[in-house]
């Protein structure tokens, strides 16, 4: 008979594997294109950011009409990485990408610009308690290739004191993790 699997044991193997990650440790570096001059930093603005998701297109393989097998035939980055801003007064993160997204198409003339142009990268980081400082992280997510798709609009209405916040949904070539 095998012997019980206690707290302390689970306590032991969890401690073994790193501990738990919670979600309020991240930080987000975004690194625009080199053609963007735009001295501020928005960082630190950042209300809530997922990791990328990674998905197989299938299709059924059908042997002799008595079964049906789901076989991958590729690998798909996922969808868009949502990340959600907090605003300030002089909207600077509002400002930030709408200037990206204006290197991407200009407003003035509605020429598109080349994507080797308008690309950037975009890290995201998770953190153990420990880590106070923000300094050694857990994981570390790189999306290469990276650019704003677009923004979320922003509602206002005189029965809401809330804090105002915004999305920007960023596509990617692909992502990598950093050792």
């Amino acid at each position: 008979m095998a012997a019980p699997f206690t707290i302390d044991d689970f306590k032991a193997k969890v401690d073994g594997l790193g501990s738990f990650i919670r979600k309020n440790r991240y930080t987000v570096q975004i690194v625009p294109p080199s053609n963007m001059h735009v001295p501020v930093n928005i960082e630190f603005l950042v209300k809530q950011v997922s990791f990328p998701a990674r998905t197989s297109g299938t299709t059924n393989f059908r042997y002799g009409g008595k079964y049906g097998l789901e076989i991958p035939y590729e690998i798909t980055p996922g969808e868009a990485v949502s990340i959600t801003f907090l605003e300030t007064g002089k909207f600077p993160a509002r400002k930030y990408w709408h200037h990206w997204l204006e290197l991407i198409q200009s407003t003035d003339n509605y020429n598109m610009n080349y994507y080797d142009d308008f690309k950037g990268t975009v890290k995201i980081s998770a953190y153990d308690e420990t880590d106070q400082e923000g300094v050694n992280p857990r994981h570390v997510v790189k999306l290469v290739d990276a650019w704003p798709k677009g923004i979320s609009a922003i509602e206002m209405g005189w029965e809401s004191n809330e804090l105002i916040d915004f999305s920007v949904d960023i596509v990617y070539k692909k992502w990598e993790i950093e050792t």
